[in-house]
């Protein structure tokens, strides 16, 4: 979840930066509830993205296929996510939708779907500073008491130019795709409207989740930027690694059994 966020972040914190044509690799620390958490590594080039985590998950986006690829580097597995895939869950979804059960936890969802967007407030929290050298300012972003999370945003760190127009479409075309999961989807993307006010990238961020028994604090902030071209195996799966089925989907279909 945390690694999906992390791209959402940084699709639709993207704002209107000024852009550059140069690949960029970015490094950043995390933490845990104040302990080491280690590195996650985002390479952003004009047709790609990938993030790696230091918990040995990784995702890349094929901006062009829109195609997303989840890798497991401890199971040596990997699976496929396309817009196929995302069609095939929605049609799927639409045909469950006759079922009570599933209207009835589709109601649950749209509930807290729709308490989250409406209680979500995206404001400027006045503090600037410099992360990594970068001169950035700080958003909070507060969601109905059950999480909130600080972005420092940047707009002096310049990405690839295609990168950010192809994000844009990629984000776009993933919403559409989503349009069929109903209240879901229209939480999603209020609350994709309301993130739109940050312009710039995040170079710092912190998240905080209370459950109520259990409370959790992530922090990541950037240490490093570098700018030289990105290899090509970077978009690549390792060799060796297994293809398994979209768990995702797979799930859908045995659960419609």
């Amino acid at each position: 979840m945390k690694h999906t966020f992390s791209l959402l972040t940084i699709i639709l914190a993207a704002g209107t930066a000024t852009c550059a044509a140069e690949d960029l690799t970015v490094i950043s620390t995390v933490t845990t509830n104040g302990k080491p958490g280690g590195i996650d590594t985002n390479y952003i080039s004009g047709d790609h993205i990938r993030h790696s985590q230091s918990q040995g998950t990784d995702v890349i986006i094929d901006l062009k296929s829109g195609t997303m690829t989840n890798i497991n580097q401890k199971k040596k597995n990997y699976f496929v996510m396309t817009k196929q895939d995302i069609e095939a869950m929605q049609a799927k979804m639409t045909e469950r939708m006759n079922d009570p059960k599933v209207k009835q936890a589709m109601a649950m969802m749209q509930g807290l779907g729709s308490s989250m967007a409406s209680s979500t407030e995206v404001k400027k929290t006045g503090v600037t500073r410099k992360v990594a050298g970068y001169a950035c300012e700080e958003w909070l972003i507060s969601m109905g008491g059950m999480m909130s999370m600080t972005e420092c945003v940047t707009n002096d760190l310049k990405y690839p130019v295609q990168s950010w127009a192809a994000m844009a479409d990629f984000s776009e075309s993933m919403r559409k795709s989503m349009n069929g999961f109903g209240p879901t989807a229209k939480s999603g993307a209020d609350f994709a409207e309301k993130m739109k006010s940050i312009k710039g990238f995040p170079v710092a961020t912190s998240s905080t989740v209370d459950a109520g028994v259990m409370k959790t604090t992530t922090t990541s902030e950037v240490t490093e930027v570098r700018r030289d071209p990105i290899p090509a195996s970077i978009w690549e799966v390792p060799q060796g690694f297994t293809q398994v089925e979209n768990p995702m989907l797979k799930s859908m279909q045995q659960s419609g059994h």
